[in-house]
Protein backbone atom coordinates (compact mmCIF):
# COMPACT_ATOMS: atom_id res chain seq x y z
CA UNK A 1 0.00 0.00 0.00
CA UNK A 2 1.09 3.21 -1.08
CA UNK A 3 -0.21 6.55 1.47
CA UNK A 4 -0.42 9.97 -0.22
CA UNK A 5 -0.31 13.52 1.88
CA UNK A 6 0.65 16.78 2.14
CA UNK A 7 3.94 18.60 4.19
CA UNK A 8 2.19 20.98 6.47
CA UNK A 9 -2.03 21.19 7.84
CA UNK A 10 -4.27 22.05 4.69
CA UNK A 11 -4.79 25.65 4.52
CA UNK A 12 -8.19 26.63 6.82
CA UNK A 13 -7.20 24.06 9.73
CA UNK A 14 -8.19 25.63 12.62
CA UNK A 15 -6.54 22.35 15.31
CA UNK A 16 -4.64 19.60 14.19
CA UNK A 17 -7.49 17.06 14.45
CA UNK A 18 -9.18 19.30 11.58
CA UNK A 19 -5.97 19.28 9.58
CA UNK A 20 -5.96 14.93 9.66
CA UNK A 21 -9.80 15.45 8.50
CA UNK A 22 -9.39 17.62 6.21
CA UNK A 23 -6.63 15.21 4.52
CA UNK A 24 -8.68 12.42 4.98
CA UNK A 25 -12.02 14.13 3.20
CA UNK A 26 -9.56 15.14 -0.12
CA UNK A 27 -9.23 11.21 -0.27
CA UNK A 28 -5.26 11.07 1.44
CA UNK A 29 -4.23 8.69 4.24
CA UNK A 30 -0.87 10.50 4.96
CA UNK A 31 0.27 14.12 6.88
CA UNK A 32 3.27 15.36 7.78
CA UNK A 33 3.68 17.93 10.81
CA UNK A 34 5.80 20.44 10.38
CA UNK A 35 8.18 21.41 13.43
CA UNK A 36 10.45 22.75 11.06
CA UNK A 37 10.86 26.30 12.86
CA UNK A 38 10.53 25.23 16.32
CA UNK A 39 8.99 21.94 18.10
CA UNK A 40 5.53 23.86 19.84
CA UNK A 41 2.87 22.04 20.36
CA UNK A 42 -0.75 21.22 22.33
CA UNK A 43 -0.44 18.26 24.09
CA UNK A 44 -4.51 18.31 24.42
CA UNK A 45 -4.50 19.39 20.34
CA UNK A 46 -2.18 16.63 19.94
CA UNK A 47 -3.76 13.81 21.68
CA UNK A 48 -7.21 14.65 19.42
CA UNK A 49 -5.45 15.35 16.38
CA UNK A 50 -3.48 11.39 17.40
CA UNK A 51 -7.55 9.84 17.54
CA UNK A 52 -8.78 11.38 14.79
CA UNK A 53 -5.71 9.64 12.72
CA UNK A 54 -6.61 6.22 14.41
CA UNK A 55 -10.21 7.13 13.54
CA UNK A 56 -9.85 8.57 9.95
CA UNK A 57 -6.53 5.44 9.77
CA UNK A 58 -4.45 8.76 8.46
CA UNK A 59 -0.72 7.95 8.92
CA UNK A 60 1.14 10.71 10.37
CA UNK A 61 4.65 11.89 10.63
CA UNK A 62 7.01 15.19 12.36
CA UNK A 63 9.58 17.10 10.42
CA UNK A 64 12.39 17.99 12.74
CA UNK A 65 14.00 21.64 12.79
CA UNK A 66 16.00 22.48 10.20
CA UNK A 67 18.70 23.90 12.79
CA UNK A 68 20.22 20.44 13.30
CA UNK A 69 24.13 20.05 12.84
CA UNK A 70 25.30 16.83 13.73
CA UNK A 71 28.71 17.66 12.34
CA UNK A 72 29.67 21.00 13.32
CA UNK A 73 32.51 21.67 14.63
CA UNK A 74 31.06 23.14 18.40
CA UNK A 75 30.34 20.47 20.75
CA UNK A 76 27.77 22.86 22.15
CA UNK A 77 26.13 23.09 18.52
CA UNK A 78 25.71 19.12 18.10
CA UNK A 79 24.53 18.58 21.66
CA UNK A 80 21.61 21.38 20.83
CA UNK A 81 21.12 19.57 17.66
CA UNK A 82 20.73 15.93 19.45
CA UNK A 83 18.04 18.22 21.79
CA UNK A 84 16.18 19.29 18.72
CA UNK A 85 15.36 15.68 17.56
CA UNK A 86 14.19 14.74 20.84
CA UNK A 87 12.18 17.65 21.10
CA UNK A 88 10.64 16.37 17.87
CA UNK A 89 10.66 12.99 19.13
CA UNK A 90 8.42 13.93 22.24
CA UNK A 91 6.07 15.58 19.63
CA UNK A 92 5.92 12.64 17.97
CA UNK A 93 4.90 10.54 20.67
CA UNK A 94 2.30 12.81 21.37
CA UNK A 95 0.30 13.15 18.53
CA UNK A 96 1.21 9.52 17.51
CA UNK A 97 3.60 9.92 14.55
CA UNK A 98 5.55 7.08 13.82
CA UNK A 99 8.39 8.97 11.81
CA UNK A 100 10.81 12.04 12.78
CA UNK A 101 12.13 13.39 9.64
CA UNK A 102 15.73 15.02 10.41
CA UNK A 103 18.06 16.93 7.89
CA UNK A 104 21.28 15.65 10.02
CA UNK A 105 24.17 18.03 9.13
CA UNK A 106 26.66 20.06 6.04
CA UNK A 107 30.13 18.42 5.75
CA UNK A 108 31.70 21.52 6.33
CA UNK A 109 35.27 21.54 6.85
CA UNK A 110 35.14 17.99 7.91
CA UNK A 111 33.84 16.05 5.64
CA UNK A 112 35.68 12.96 5.94
CA UNK A 113 34.26 12.46 9.80
CA UNK A 114 30.50 13.51 8.84
CA UNK A 115 29.61 9.97 8.37
CA UNK A 116 31.19 9.40 12.05
CA UNK A 117 29.69 12.31 13.75
CA UNK A 118 26.14 11.38 12.74
CA UNK A 119 26.06 7.84 14.10
CA UNK A 120 27.75 9.65 17.63
CA UNK A 121 25.11 11.98 17.88
CA UNK A 122 22.01 9.32 16.93
CA UNK A 123 23.51 6.71 19.29
CA UNK A 124 23.09 9.35 21.80
CA UNK A 125 19.72 10.29 20.90
CA UNK A 126 18.32 6.81 20.41
CA UNK A 127 20.17 5.86 23.80
CA UNK A 128 17.95 8.68 25.68
CA UNK A 129 14.70 8.20 23.36
CA UNK A 130 14.63 4.54 24.29
CA UNK A 131 14.91 5.38 27.97
CA UNK A 132 11.58 7.40 27.63
CA UNK A 133 10.48 5.12 25.43
CA UNK A 134 9.92 7.71 22.29
CA UNK A 135 8.85 4.92 19.98
CA UNK A 136 9.27 7.29 16.26
CA UNK A 137 11.85 5.90 14.12
CA UNK A 138 14.40 8.90 13.08
CA UNK A 139 14.60 9.28 9.03
CA UNK A 140 17.60 10.35 7.57
CA UNK A 141 16.61 12.57 4.47
CA UNK A 142 18.29 12.64 1.24
CA UNK A 143 19.62 15.73 0.70
CA UNK A 144 19.55 18.31 -2.63
CA UNK A 145 22.69 20.20 -1.66
CA UNK A 146 25.83 18.88 -2.51
CA UNK A 147 27.33 20.78 0.25
CA UNK A 148 24.74 18.41 2.77
CA UNK A 149 25.53 15.11 4.69
CA UNK A 150 22.81 12.75 3.17
CA UNK A 151 23.71 10.42 0.17
CA UNK A 152 21.91 7.17 0.44
CA UNK A 153 25.07 5.09 1.06
CA UNK A 154 25.64 7.52 3.91
CA UNK A 155 22.67 7.04 5.06
CA UNK A 156 22.80 3.21 5.06
CA UNK A 157 26.23 3.51 6.76
CA UNK A 158 24.50 4.98 10.22
CA UNK A 159 21.53 2.28 9.47
CA UNK A 160 24.24 -0.23 10.35
CA UNK A 161 24.94 1.81 13.61
CA UNK A 162 22.05 2.62 14.71
CA UNK A 163 18.62 0.97 15.57
CA UNK A 164 15.51 2.59 14.61
CA UNK A 165 16.49 4.91 11.83
CA UNK A 166 15.26 4.42 8.13
CA UNK A 167 16.05 6.71 4.88
CA UNK A 168 13.74 9.24 3.62
CA UNK A 169 13.65 9.14 -0.28
CA UNK A 170 13.43 12.96 -1.64
CA UNK A 171 13.18 12.09 -5.28
CA UNK A 172 13.25 15.69 -5.65
CA UNK A 173 16.51 16.44 -3.82
CA UNK A 174 17.64 13.27 -5.39
CA UNK A 175 17.20 14.46 -9.09
CA UNK A 176 18.73 17.98 -7.73
CA UNK A 177 21.79 16.27 -6.50
CA UNK A 178 22.59 14.47 -9.56
CA UNK A 179 22.82 11.94 -11.70
CA UNK A 180 19.79 12.60 -12.61
CA UNK A 181 17.13 10.29 -11.90
CA UNK A 182 16.04 7.76 -14.57
CA UNK A 183 14.09 4.66 -14.69
CA UNK A 184 17.71 2.81 -14.47
CA UNK A 185 18.57 4.87 -11.32
CA UNK A 186 15.16 4.68 -9.76
CA UNK A 187 15.31 0.54 -9.97
CA UNK A 188 18.89 0.74 -8.72
CA UNK A 189 17.84 3.15 -5.49
CA UNK A 190 14.78 0.81 -4.69
CA UNK A 191 17.13 -2.60 -4.62
CA UNK A 192 19.65 -0.84 -2.75
CA UNK A 193 16.66 0.01 -0.35
CA UNK A 194 14.75 -3.29 -0.54
CA UNK A 195 15.70 -4.06 3.32
CA UNK A 196 13.72 -1.23 4.05
CA UNK A 197 9.77 -2.53 5.38
CA UNK A 198 8.49 1.30 4.57
CA UNK A 199 9.56 3.92 2.35
CA UNK A 200 8.70 7.15 3.27
CA UNK A 201 9.30 9.46 0.83
CA UNK A 202 9.42 13.16 -0.10
CA UNK A 203 7.63 14.08 -3.48
CA UNK A 204 7.93 17.63 -5.58
CA UNK A 205 9.14 19.81 -8.38
CA UNK A 206 12.47 20.98 -8.40
CA UNK A 207 14.75 23.83 -9.48
CA UNK A 208 18.41 23.11 -9.54
CA UNK A 209 21.87 24.25 -10.29
CA UNK A 210 25.66 23.32 -10.28
CA UNK A 211 25.33 23.18 -6.66
CA UNK A 212 22.59 20.78 -6.09
CA UNK A 213 18.50 21.90 -4.99
CA UNK A 214 17.19 25.38 -5.29
CA UNK A 215 13.99 25.42 -4.09
CA UNK A 216 11.01 23.27 -4.76
CA UNK A 217 8.47 23.32 -7.45
CA UNK A 218 5.13 22.36 -8.16
CA UNK A 219 5.01 18.67 -9.92
CA UNK A 220 6.32 18.33 -13.48
CA UNK A 221 8.79 21.10 -12.68
CA UNK A 222 12.07 19.30 -13.16
CA UNK A 223 11.40 16.22 -12.38
CA UNK A 224 9.18 13.36 -14.13
CA UNK A 225 6.93 12.59 -10.76
CA UNK A 226 5.34 10.04 -13.26
CA UNK A 227 8.32 8.27 -13.75
CA UNK A 228 8.92 7.93 -9.89
CA UNK A 229 5.20 7.32 -8.93
CA UNK A 230 5.30 4.16 -11.52
CA UNK A 231 8.66 2.90 -10.34
CA UNK A 232 7.46 2.74 -6.80
CA UNK A 233 4.44 1.36 -7.54
CA UNK A 234 5.86 -1.55 -9.89
CA UNK A 235 8.45 -2.10 -6.97
CA UNK A 236 5.46 -3.32 -5.07
CA UNK A 237 6.86 -1.39 -2.11
CA UNK A 238 4.89 -0.24 1.12
CA UNK A 239 5.49 3.21 0.99
CA UNK A 240 4.26 7.04 2.10
CA UNK A 241 4.69 9.80 -0.51
CA UNK A 242 4.79 13.22 1.29
CA UNK A 243 4.08 16.22 -1.02
CA UNK A 244 6.42 18.88 -0.40
CA UNK A 245 5.58 21.02 -3.71
CA UNK A 246 4.45 24.71 -3.59
CA UNK A 247 0.85 23.44 -3.79
CA UNK A 248 0.95 20.26 -1.31
CA UNK A 249 -2.74 19.35 -0.92
CA UNK A 250 -3.40 19.90 -4.75
CA UNK A 251 -0.26 17.65 -5.78
CA UNK A 252 -1.25 14.97 -3.36
CA UNK A 253 -4.61 13.92 -5.03
CA UNK A 254 -2.44 14.71 -8.11
CA UNK A 255 -0.12 11.78 -6.86
CA UNK A 256 -3.01 9.46 -5.59
CA UNK A 257 -4.92 9.91 -8.88
CA UNK A 258 -2.12 8.79 -10.45
CA UNK A 259 -1.56 5.88 -7.59
CA UNK A 260 -5.29 4.59 -8.02
CA UNK A 261 -4.91 4.75 -11.96
CA UNK A 262 -2.07 3.06 -12.27
CA UNK A 263 -3.54 -0.43 -10.31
Amino acid sequence: MIRTGPAGYPEGSRTPAEAVRKVKAAGLDALEIQFVRNVLFDRTKAEEARSAAAEKEVLLSVHAPYYISLNSSSPETRSKSEDWILRAMHGAEAFGAWMVVVHAATYGEDARNATERVIESLSRVREAADAVPLRAVIGLETMGKKAAWGTVPEILEVMEEVHGVMPVVDFAHLQARGPALDAGRLHSLLEALSGVPRLHCHLSGIEFTEAGERRHLRLGEGLDHLMVLDALRDSGREATVICESTSPMEDSQIIRRRLVRSI
